[in-house]
Formats: structure tokens, C-alpha cells, sequence
């Protein structure tokens, strides 16, 4: 088999590219990106249970069921033992590396999906440098998410070629595959599935390739069976079921979800949405020519599952670019007729025919990667703990009882807010307004936790008498409050719990205090 020395120094070069994007932000810091304090103390617990599966976590002082796929806890925790490295070192470096490995696992299944060398090089291009495609993942919470990305992307190949080639030998690669993207994540799983049954409604539709898809299935199910048997036998349907409704809580309706797509803001670029962009001349080329594949595909993970889609929708997105820049912003440049594209032969003498395209490729490669290395930068100044939350949980973990509750008044959001989900994994507290882990506790109550905490940051705003009404409505006791200070300066709150009888500040820096109640 001929080996295409320029596509494969292409995709060597841009996962390089890809890797330098991702880790600058980690290399510049001390700690992991925004998120991962539950993941951080679940692979913790793993290691404390001599690697077996514990019933519950110990995050928050909650007993959450440990109910998380595992794969990447005992990724994480088995290289931290053998290579006796600190987890948290591990979850601020190793994710960028993950995600820098979706560039070529991209590139297969582009390859595959598209009509030329030419597209599927250009696409990689835009996945290369699309932030959605990575700024989630090189967070500390992308210990799971840069691993279920990857597994996804080589499952999604498998099944596309399962489907179009009906090959045998691709059975025993889609069960391992799709078995790896089960043991990782479960937004990952749900994209999974819904492309493997369009790739079978769009290709196949046989009798015979639907019993070769349930053989695989079940297969895959065989494989798994020892998380999630173990999982049914210690807590029953509750872990999945409560998962599912946490993430329609977190979710939005079918007429937003349209608005959105309307928008077509999914990708997250900083200035420019040159790629967004890009995709929308893609989506038109195809549908003026009446090939309805992709853009069908890319709905669907839209429609099917809003709340985790915008990451996996830009796979077809990036594709999407790649089509527009081929087919019709690139023979535009040249003067040629639109659709006319490149072929595979000598594709990228072709695909780089003239000046102006040169020039066009090179100004989209800078643009596009700055704006990259804008986003990592941007998540680490805005998203991630500084050292003086270090020194306040520090100090938090040394000299508080081991059984206080605290309210931690951030202004941060409920599912992102860094010192929110990393203050009990570090220190060892209960924080009364923390919501993480709790999508996996099945007592209906998820969404009231939601209102908890954004009840308890709008008091930042207002006085005492916010906090313990706050307090009193929870039916908690309160033992600190933990405020970080707006820009430096004081906040209303901060202010009169400095002033009020009820409390007294035992720890105050420039950025964070923390009063006892009395």
C-alpha cells in the first residue's frame, strides 16, 4: 500500500501544532485549567481502594455513588502509583496530550467521510484550531473528556466503515472501540450511538448489517459488563437515571435549541468566527448540491443531545470548513469555477495552485492558531484557581474542623465555577452550595441544588441578612463563609459581614477572606 508522505507529514505537522496550542496555557501555570476537583478525588479514592471500585466517592463528604465510567481514573491513577507522580500534575499536562491525539484520529475519519485528500487536509485544519474542539478538554475535567473525544472519533470511523464497507474485520475493532468510549464518558457514548445508527440508516439499512450492528452491541455491552453490572448491583438504575435527568436540567428546549442553531455560535472563537463561517459556506455548498450526509449528521447531534453537542458537533462542522474552503473560497481565489475541487492526485500541488491562495492558507494557519492559543490563555486568567485560592484552602485544611460546612460566594456559575468543585477535594470541607457530583445522586433534588448555589451568589450583592436567610432555607449548619473579593476590592456582602456581630474574619488577603460565624 502507497504511503501519501505529504498527507501523513500534514497531519504529523498540524497534531505538533495542535500539542503547542493546547499545553501553552498548562505550561504557564502551576495547576490545572478551570475545572476537575471531582475527578481529582474520585481517581484518589480509587487509588485509597487499592484500585477497586469504591461504592462512593468521598468528594463533599456526600457518599456520591462512584458511578462515573472509570477508564480514565485508572489511567490516571495507575501512572501516578507506578511513576510515583503527583495526580495533579498528571491532570494538568496530560489532557492537552490527549486532545492533541484527536488531530489525526480527526483525520481518519475524515479521510473516510470526505470526497478528497484535498477536504479532509483543510478540515483537519479547521478541527486543528476550532476551540470548542480542545478548550474543554485540556481543563482538569479533561482527564475524561479529552479521552472520550478521542475514543469517540476512532469509534465513529469504525462504525462509518462497519456500515459502508460491511468489511468483517471491522467487528472486533468497532467492540473495542465502542467498548473504550462506554468505560470513558457518557456524552461520548450518546454521539456515538446516534452517529452509528445514521452512518447504518444513511449506508446500510440490510437486514444483515443491523444483526452484524446488534452483534456488535452486544459485544460491546459483554465487555462492559464489569463497570456497569457492578454499578446495577450496588445502587441499581439510580446513578444512570439521575445522570439523565441532571442533564435535561442543564439542557435547554427545542425552540432555544433552534435559536441556537440559527446563531450558529458553537465554536467559541475569540474575535473572528472565521471557522463558524467557513462551516456555513460548507453547509450551502453541499445542500446546493443536494448532499445532505453531513449536514443531516451535524443536526442531529444538535437535536439529539443539545447539552454535550457543540463539542461533537464539530466534527462535521470542521468537515464543513474543509468543503467550503475546497469547493468553493479556494477556486473562487483562482478564478475557476466554483465546485470544481481538487482530486487526490498531486492534491496538494493542486490544492495550493496560486499566490493568492497561498497567501489566503497562510494568513487562515496564523489567524486560526492564535486565536487558538487566545482561548487557552483566556481559560487559564479567567477560569483557573490562583495561588491565593491554593493559600486560602490551604490555610482552610489546616485550620478548620475537619466537619465544617462552608458557603463559598464565588460569582461563578454552577457547573463552572473553579474554586466551587476543587475547595472539598483540597480541603477536605463541606461546601453547602457545591454542585458537582451530585448529577449522579438520583433524589430529584438536582435542580434544587442548582437554585442553591445561584441564590447564595446573589447574595454578594446584599447584605447579611441574604446569607442567613440563605442559610436558614438550606436547614444546614453554617460554619464559614468563604468570599472572593470583586476585582480586589470589597463586595456589599464582604462588607457587612465585616460589621456585623455574627461574624469575625479569621483569614483576609487581597483576593479572598473567610468569616466563622459565630
Amino acid at each position: 500500500m502507497k504511503i501519501d508522505r505529504v498527507s501523513l507529514g500534514l497531519v504529523f505537522f498540524l497534531t505538533l501544532v495542535g500539542l503547542a496550542v493546547r499545553i501553552s496555557a498548562p505550561l504557564s501555570g502551576s495547576f490545572p485549567l478551570n475545572d476537575g476537583g471531582l475527578f481529582y478525588k474520585m481517581i484518589l479514592d480509587l487509588q485509597g481502594n487499592h484500585f477497586i471500585l469504591p461504592d462512593y466517592t468521598t468528594y463533599n463528604n456526600a457518599a456520591l455513588p462512584f458511578a462515573y465510567p472509570p477508564f480514565a481514573f485508572y489511567f490516571y491513577g495507575l501512572i501516578a502509583s507506578a511513576g510515583q507522580v503527583s495526580v495533579l500534575k498528571l491532570m494538568q499536562f496530560l489532557p492537552s496530550i490527549v486532545s492533541a491525539l484527536t488531530v489525526p484520529a480527526f483525520y481518519l475519519l475524515a479521510k473516510e467521510i470526505l470526497d478528497s485528500k484535498a477536504q479532509a487536509a483543510l478540515a483537519l485544519l479547521a478541527f486543528t484550531f476550532v476551540p470548542r474542539a480542545f478548550d474543554w478538554l485540556i481543563m482538569g475535567g479533561g482527564v475524561t473528556r479529552a479521552f472520550g473525544l478521542l475514543f469517540a472519533l476512532l469509534a465513529m470511523r469504525q462504525s462509518y466503515i462497519f456500515f459502508s464497507r460491511q468489511s468483517q474485520g471491522t467487528s472486533l475493532a468497532m467492540i473495542g472501540l465502542g467498548a473504550l468510549v462506554v468505560y470513558t464518558h457518557p456524552e461520548a457514548v450518546t454521539h456515538t450511538v446516534i452517529s452509528a445508527v445514521f452512518f447504518y440508516l444513511w449506508k446500510d439499512r440490510s437486514m444483515k448489517g443491523l444483526m452484524r450492528a446488534i452483534i456488535a452491541a452486544l459485544g460491546i455491552l459483554l465487555i462492559t459488563t464489569p463497570w456497569w453490572l457492578t454499578i446495577l448491583t450496588r445502587h441499581g438504575l439510580d446513578p444512570f437515571l439521575a445522570a439523565m435527568s441532571a442533564a435535561k436540567q442543564n439542557s435547554y428546549n427545542a425552540l432555544t435549541g433552534l435559536l441556537i442553531l440559527f446563531r450558529f455560535d458553537f465554536t467559541e472563537e475569540p474575535n473572528l468566527t472565521l471557522i463558524a463561517i467557513l462551516g456555513l459556506i460548507g453547509i450551502f455548498t453541499l445542500l446546493a448540491k443536494r448532499k445532505f450526509f453531513i449536514p443531516l449528521w451535524f443536526f442531529l447531534m444538535h437535536l439529539l443531545e443539545p447539552r454535550g453537542g457543540a463539542l461533537f458537533m464539530m466534527i462535521p462542522l470542521a468537515m464543513f470548513a474543509g468543503i467550503g474552503l475546497d469547493q468553493t473560497i479556494l477556486p473562487g481565489l483562482r478564478n475557476l469555477n466554483l465546485g470544481q475541487g481538487m482530486n487526490n492526485e498531486d492534491w496538494a500541488s493542486s490544492l495550493l495552485k496560486g499566490k493568492t491562495v497561498k497567501i489566503f492558507l497562510a494568513i487562515l494557519f496564523m489567524y486560526t492558531s492564535l486565536s487558538a492559543l487566545q482561548v487557552g490563555a483566556g481559560i487559564k486568567q479567567r477560569s483557573t484557581l490562583t495561588q491565593a485560592d491554593l493559600d486560602a484552602f490551604n490555610w482552610v485544611k489546616k485550620n478548620t474542623p475537619p466537619n465544617s460546612h462552608f458557603a463559598l460566594v464565588t460569582r461563578g456559575l454552577p457547573l463552572n465555577d473553579a474554586s466551587s468543585e476543587w475547595f472539598p477535594a483540597l480541603t477536605g470541607r463541606t461546601s453547602l452550595a457545591t454542585v458537582f457530583g451530585y448529577e449522579w445522586l438520583n433524589d430529584g433534588k438536582f435542580g434544587a441544588r442548582v437554585e442553591i448555589y445561584q441564590e447564595l451568589q446573589k447574595c454578594t450583592a446584599q447584605d447579611v441578612d441574604c446569607l442567613n436567610h440563605w442559610a436558614q432555607e438550606i436547614g444546614r449548619g453554617l460554619s464559614y463563609v468563604y468570599v472572593r473579593k470583586q476585582g480586589g476590592g470589597h463586595t456589599a456582602l464582604d462588607t457587612n459581614l465585616s460589621n456585623s456581630a455574627d461574624y469575625t474574619a479569621v483569614y483576609d488577603t487581597t483576593e479572598i477572606v473567610i468569616y466563622l460565624k459565630q
